[in-house]
Formats: C-alpha cells, structure tokens, sequence
C-alpha cells in the first residue's frame, strides 16, 4: 500500500459519523469489535487509523488504543521528526494521565512546516478528540509525534542516504514539480530536505 492509497482512502470516509450522537456507534468499531457496540469505553479515532490499514496491517498495528499504536511504531524506530503526507500524528487533548489520546492522518503539510491538515475520525469543531465524525482538519498544536508506515517502497534493506537520493534528482530520475514531490514522500523520503541537498550541489 501506499501513502496516497491511504489518504485517498480517508478522504473518502469525510463525514462519516456514529449514530446515535455521543454513542460512538459508529461502522469502524463494528469492524473492529466484530459486531455494533455502543458507549463511552469505545472511542473510535485509533480504531479508524487501524481501519484504513486493514489491507497491510504490516504498516500500522490493529489497536484501539493511541498509547498502543505510538508504542509499536516506537519499537520499531518509526518516530520523525518532520512530518509528511501518510504520516499517523499523535496529539493529546485531555489532563489525564496517558501519553496521548488522539490520533490522525496527516494529508498534507505547510509550505513552513508549522501547520498539517489531517483527516481524523472521533472528532469535531467542538470536541477535538471525541466528536464523534470523521473530520478534515488543520493541526499546529497539542501534537506528540509523528509516525511513519513503511509504505509500499519505502521498506528496503538498502536504504539509499539523502545525498543519493539528490543525486538521483539532479540526473532526473524523479520527475519535477509536484510528481518529483509525491514520490519523494511517498518513498519515504523528506521532500524539503532533498530539494535544500540538491540546491546545495548545484551551486558548488
């Protein structure tokens, strides 16, 4: 699978909502619990991450639990720093104890990197991490971290370094313009610190 086969598969669940309001009876938790629950003891925004994965679960673990899924791409060293399309993005809302207790897609990025647009379920204008819908949403604060899926190319043994991979831009063999950008992401890669390596090389 890859990052875009996600996105597009989030953008696609917009406004899906559970049913009755505040009952979090919702199509994801019948999924995942394997048949329709109903009450406060099933928030759904982990569940609905895991949903889209269900394909590659590989990629992204099966949980219900945001403190679940940023510990097994922790174990598996796959916290950055800067964050990209396809990334998952942890934030946390509440005073409670947990290390976070919300999660989301990220869809796209700012050109300055200080604001994501997300797509997220449970959610909504007045309840950030339990509205109840599946949302698009523009995110700058309460953020924990970032994870990335080892999306379809992005999972070799031989990982080319970032002065290789600008290499490769300067001979062509990554496009221009937004498609030189979508499959930089989409491998993996961070489009912006590529492009400053190959501004780099092209002045010397």
């Amino acid at each position: 699978m890859t990052a875009k086969q996600i996105i597009d598969l989030a953008k696609s669940q917009i406004g899906v909502h559970e049913s009755p309001p505040n009952s979090n009876n919702v199509v994801y938790n019948t999924w995942y619990y394997g048949h329709p629950v109903s009450g406060s003891e099933y928030p759904w925004c982990a569940v609905f991450i895991s949903w889209l994965f269900r394909g590659d679960q590989s990629l992204c673990p099966r949980t219900a639990s945001c403190v679940n899924m940023l510990a097994w791409f922790e174990q598996k060293r796959q916290i950055v720093k800067k964050p990209q399309a396809g990334d998952i993005v942890f934030f946390k809302y509440s005073t409670n104890s947990r290390r976070t207790n919300h999660v989301g897609l990220v869809v796209s990025v700012s050109d300055d990197g200080r604001t994501i647009n997300t797509i997220e379920g449970n959610t909504s204008v007045t309840n950030q991490d339990n509205g109840g819908k599946v949302m698009q949403r523009n995110r700058y604060n309460h953020i924990v971290a970032y994870a990335r899926p080892r999306y379809e190319g992005t999972h070799t043994t031989n990982r080319k370094s970032n002065e290789e991979i600008a290499k490769e831009v300067i001979a062509g063999k990554w496009g221009s313009g937004n498609d030189r950008r979508q499959r930089l992401s989409n491998a993996g890669y961070d489009y912006k610190e590529i492009q400053k390596i190959v501004n780099d090389m092209l002045r010397r």
